[in-house]
């Protein structure tokens, strides 16, 4: 009897630990549209008044000019304007080309870990990411590639032999930009891939040939325990893991989320730390969830579901999404579903232990509605009625758990003590000397939203807002023609 009673009481403590982590989920955006000097007022501002505290901000890297730094100058303004606002500017970095690491080749099957992508990019884009670091010093949360399980982001991705080539890719770069940074400043906080929640799993699909989720993992779990046997690693390649959960179509049932086991939205994160502790454990990359030593945080940096324009002015185009793959349809295209979608994820949110923040794409809409229209005000800036769900419910909870704490420990572990990593938002970093860089010409930034039908060319167009500025980036679904 005297064992069960210890047993309950170090449950209740884990439980409370756990429940303490939760109280701290911080909601923010993902939205490009304040690198724009006439929008950045308003938007942080708005920001503030909604008690919204992290904005994303993308910085591309083109193999075609690597040492530039592409709109070095608006992140300066955005990052100033965010300041006086109180709002955390985080820097979202990955290729501007989808072939950039591939020259558009699939690699022959080789058990080299390094074998398959090419070396001296990825060593470019890396010398890139820590020039990235010391151009804005006042910025300490990266998340390093971006939904490498896509093809408009990582193309090919599949070797000859129909085995996925991304996952090896995509952690190259990310372990590479990671020690780059690091030696940059030892207190930056990386956050890795930017998982897209689902794929096709098909090699020889007829369009957006892309891999799910919990697949991807287990492929970059098998890569990286080959390359730190070969490189005598000892650490990991990422601080914490950053997800998207977009619900595609957005007319799936919340409660419910994918009916697929391999993907996953807000409700089916189990799937993915599950995954992430199979594809990691045993390794030096800390794994997810509740056990002795804690886990690394969750990012969930993208995530959103789109109304309909309202009869607004401002907007372009047609909406792409208005049917079954998409779900932008009738009453799932209303401010209303937006708004309980949008309330229903933060309370689920807020009781898991390993989520750290959730961003939500965007603040406001894109005016191309070939765009994303999941903003919280309309491209006029009127507010929609998320914008009041989300307001109301931060000053109600200062984002704690209201309900009950799910913690969540991997299968056939001993629930331990869940400690949660902290992210060092807006804490000073530990700068190390390094050579300066050449200062880099600002270009305008392309963060597309639209995969074309998966089809990456190796390219990618600017789409912009309302305010003439570059914004979206593609969800992880093909918004045009066959989906696979």
């Amino acid at each position: 009897m005297k064992k069960l009673w210890v047993a309950l009481a170090v449950l209740g403590a884990t439980l409370a630990a756990a429940g303490g982590a939760a109280a701290n989920l911080s909601v923010g955006v993902n939205d490009d549209a304040s690198k724009d000097p006439t929008v950045a007022p308003w938007f942080y501002s708005t920001m503030q008044s909604v008690g919204l505290r992290i904005n994303t901000l993308t910085l591309l890297w083109d193999e075609n000019s690597p040492s530039d730094i592409a709109g070095d100058g608006a992140i300066d303004e955005a990052v100033a304007e965010a300041k006086t606002s109180g709002v955390t500017i985080e820097l979202d970095l990955y290729p501007a080309h989808s072939m950039a690491f591939t020259r558009g080749g699939r690699c022959a099957p080789s058990i080299d870990p390094e074998s398959c992508g090419d070396t001296s990019r990825i060593q470019q884009f890396a010398f890139w990411a820590a020039s990235v670091a010391r151009r804005f010093p006042s910025v300490n949360q990266f998340v390093v590639m971006n939904e490498c399980n896509q093809p408009r982001f990582v193309n090919p991705q599949w070797d000859r032999s129909g085995a996925n080539q991304s996952a090896e890719i995509c952690g190259r770069a990310l372990a590479a930009a990671y020690d780059a940074i690091k030696g940059v400043s030892s207190a930056a906080f990386v956050w890795g891939i930017g998982l897209s929640p689902r794929g096709n799993d098909s090699p020889n699909a007829f369009s957006n040939s892309s891999t799910k989720p919990v697949t991807f993992l287990a492929a970059l779990g098998s890569w990286f325990k080959s390359f730190a046997q070969k490189t005598g690693r000892r650490q990991g390649i990422m601080d914490g893991f950053d997800f998207h959960p977009y619900p595609v179509p957005q007319t799936q049932p919340f409660a419910q989320g994918y009916a697929d086991p391999r993907e996953a939205s807000v409700t089916n994160l189990a799937r993915i730390y599950q995954a992430f502790y199979d594809a990691f454990s045993g390794t030096p990359q800390k794994t997810i969830g509740q056990q002795a030593g804690g886990g690394v945080p969750i990012s969930l940096n993208e995530t959103g579901v789109q109304t309909g324009s309202g009869g607004k002015t401002g907007y372009t185009g047609s909406e792409l999404s208005s049917n079954a793959a998409g779900g932008v349809v009738g009453n799932f295209a209303s401010q209303d579903y937006q708004s309980s979608w949008y309330r229903q994820m933060l309370n689920l949110l807020a009781c898991d232990p390993n989520v750290a923040f959730v961003n939500i794409f965007h603040l406001i809409d894109e005016s191309s509605l070939e765009g994303w229209q999941s903003g919280l005000y309309f491209t006029d800036e009127s507010a929609k009625k998320a914008s009041v769900t989300v307001q109301s419910w931060l000053a109600q909870t200062g984002g704690a758990c209201t309900g009950t704490v799910h913690p969540w420990t991997p299968t056939g572990i001993t629930p331990g003590l869940f400690l949660k990593p902290t992210t060092t938002i807006g804490k000073p970093k530990t700068r190390v000397k390094s050579k300066p860089n050449a200062k880099a010409k600002p270009t305008t930034n392309s963060k597309l939203k639209d995969e074309a039908n998966g089809t990456a060319t190796g390219t990618a167009s600017t789409p912009t807002n309302g305010h003439g500025k570059a914004t979206g980036k593609p969800p992880s679904f093909a918004r045009q023609g066959r989906l696979e």
